[in-house]
């Protein structure tokens, strides 16, 4: 990048072949993950871990759809996506890069290193599972919120925005379990 080899796509500047790498070494991780987690001894699969799987197979997505790219040469490509379509998965994946990559981890921490600082049990299973598919389903379509007021449809910018807004609900269920299972 100092070199100024980047394919120009903000939060996605590395070019194909370092972009295979970073697949690849997201796959070894993903297997060494999946495969503790297989061979666990535990019969019940903690929300913990269902953060944990959800962080390797959305990062995974996001990486691979955003770096879709035709190589031109060695050190220069041109991603496949053009205009308006760029600019919606672009913020497609920096929105939810962030949250899957930094937000879901530390989730999944929060779920297994709360109970067991406070050693007491969690509030509650049930709302710790709703917290997790509602963060989940409505998070990963929250991102045009990012495209107001540009030549994407109006459709995708509220839609968005509504996503956006209803994310009020799992981050307060992920507080108040947090908070619940403390106090």
């Amino acid at each position: 990048m100092p070199l100024g080899f980047t394919s120009g796509k903000e939060y996605a500047e590395l070019e194909w072949p370092i972009d295979i790498d970073i697949t690849i070494i997201w796959v070894v991780f993903g297997i060494n993950m999946l495969g503790t987690i297989l061979r666990r001894r535990e019969i019940h699969l903690y929300v913990a871990i269902l953060f944990h799987i959800a962080t390797f197979v959305t990062v995974a997505l996001l990486h691979i759809v955003n770096s879709i790219e035709l190589p031109i040469s060695l050190f220069k490509s041109y991603s496949v996506y053009a205009g308006v379509q760029d600019a919606l998965v672009r913020w497609w994946y920096g929105h939810n890069a962030v949250t899957f990559f930094l937000t879901t981890p530390y989730l999944g921490f929060m779920y297994y290193f709360i109970p067991k600082a406070s050693n007491r049990l969690i509030y509650s299973y049930c709302l710790s599972i709703i917290h997790f598919w509602a963060l989940i389903f409505i998070y990963i379509w929250a991102g045009p919120h990012h495209l107001l007021y540009n030549d994407l449809p109006d459709w995708a910018q509220s839609l968005g925005v509504v996503f956006s807004i209803i994310l009020i609900a799992p981050s307060w269920g992920g507080m108040l379990y947090g908070l619940l299972t403390h106090f």
